[in-house]
């Protein structure tokens, strides 16, 4: 639970940050100075170009995808570039709130694919054939004005800010909302954070339009900015830090501190009997409680089946009880494997040093404990040694 919520908290600060600076520009104007009011207009142009070459830079071609998408529909809204009668222009408003929270919530649940590549390039296709619909639609009086009239469904006309904007867009945006925001991670939570500013926006009206889509870009620049560390430190297979976050957790150590080793015993035969599928369940499993291990400890997925845990300002004695806690849980629970219809027990070997007069050096240290681990196994393994 405690770790569900601080990687809630770590995706979704920097875009309610963002989103709460822009909401307070577009209730009061008059905060931004008249010298800034370009960059303000031209701000979500820029964001969005940014964001594009970092998305393609990092092979994000779903982050591509959506700066794109809000790059066209607030140059469509804003600057008017197709000069379109107000009818039309009324449709493409219409139309914006309908398409971007569709695209957004399908990007959010399908695989990254890259850009240049079949799929990416699909994507691209896509997302002109939307373009080319709306601005002919936009474009013809007749039709455009029959389905905008469908568009703009209102199921309760109250005169108040439910009736701002059609109420099938608003429900589409907030299931698209709850839905991305589930998933929980970087860039699914950043696409959640675009629908809400471009959402409050158009209930706030017209004028806040801008600051919508300045809060929507910057709001997916961020959540690339956070998928991109992700990619950097993060192992995608346990979801635990990786080995480059461990290089710079050991950099910031103090004068007291321990280190764990940690492997799963007979790894390789778990592999060679069931399969790397079921390799990856145990690997998965030990990860998920090496996240709650306590005392104060950070995990860090080493390398294929070892694990680092670090404990900062403490010693080993301290820290000997939680890595037993974490031990014992590790070998009472069995893991099903499907395939034989049968449950197996993973055990874990541990071993454990800290910085004294002799090793003060954190990797000296970190040896150590894997000597120390050595140890472990040779004593006959599902045990700690200090």
């Amino acid at each position: 639970m405690r770790r569900a919520y601080s990687t809630l908290v770590s995706v979704g600060l920097a875009p309610l940050l963002i989103m709460g600076a822009c909401l307070v520009l577009a209730i009061s104007p008059g905060l931004v100075p008249a010298e800034l009011s370009g960059l303000v207009r031209y701000g979500p142009f820029l964001l969005a170009g940014l964001g594009g070459a970092i998305a393609w830079w990092f092979n994000r071609g779903r982050a591509v995808f959506v700066m794109l998408l809000l790059l066209v529909c607030y140059w469509l809204l804003v600057g008017n570039g197709a000069g379109f009668s107000p009818d039309g222009m009324a449709f493409l408003r219409i139309a914006t709130l309908y398409v971007i929270p569709a695209n957004l919530l399908i990007l959010g649940f399908t695989a990254e694919r890259g850009v240049l590549n079949p799929r990416g390039i699909a994507r691209m296709l896509v997302l002109g054939l939307q373009i080319f619909v709306m601005l002919m639609l936009a474009g013809q009086p007749d039709v455009g004005l029959a389905l905008y009239r469908v568009l703009d469904t209102r199921f309760i006309n109250d005169g108040g800010f439910l009736s701002v904007m059609p109420h099938p867009a608003m429900i589409l945006s907030v299931v698209a909302v709850i839905l991305l925001l589930i998933r929980h991670k970087p860039l699914e939570t950043s696409f959640a954070a675009a629908i809400i500013a471009i959402t409050v926006a158009t209930v706030i009206g017209p004028g806040a339009i801008q600051y919508g889509y300045l809060a929507a870009t910057a709001v997916v620049l961020a959540g690339l900015a956070q998928e991109a560390w992700r990619m950097a430190f993060v192992d995608d297979l346990t979801g635990l830090a990786g080995r480059r976050a461990l290089g710079h957790a050991m950099a910031e150590l103090g004068s007291q501190y321990a280190i764990a080793m940690l492997d799963v015993d007979h790894f390789k035969k778990f592999n060679d009997t069931y399969g790397h599928d079921v390799g990856d369940i145990v690997l998965k499993k030990v990860a998920r409680e090496l996240g709650r291990v306590g005392g104060g400890g950070k995990a860090f997925r080493y390398g294929g089946e070892e694990f680092t845990v670090v404990f900062a300002g403490r010693t080993a004695e301290k820290v000997h009880e939680p890595l037993e806690a974490l031990r014992k849980r590790i070998a009472d629970n069995k893991i099903t494997v499907p395939e034989k219809n049968k449950t197996v027990s993973v055990t874990i070997s541990v071993g454990l040093s800290e910085i004294d007069e002799d090793v003060k050096d954190p990797w000296a240290v970190l040896k150590r404990a894997d000597q120390k681990l050595y140890e472990a196994k040779q004593a006959g393994r599902n045990r700690i040694s200090i």
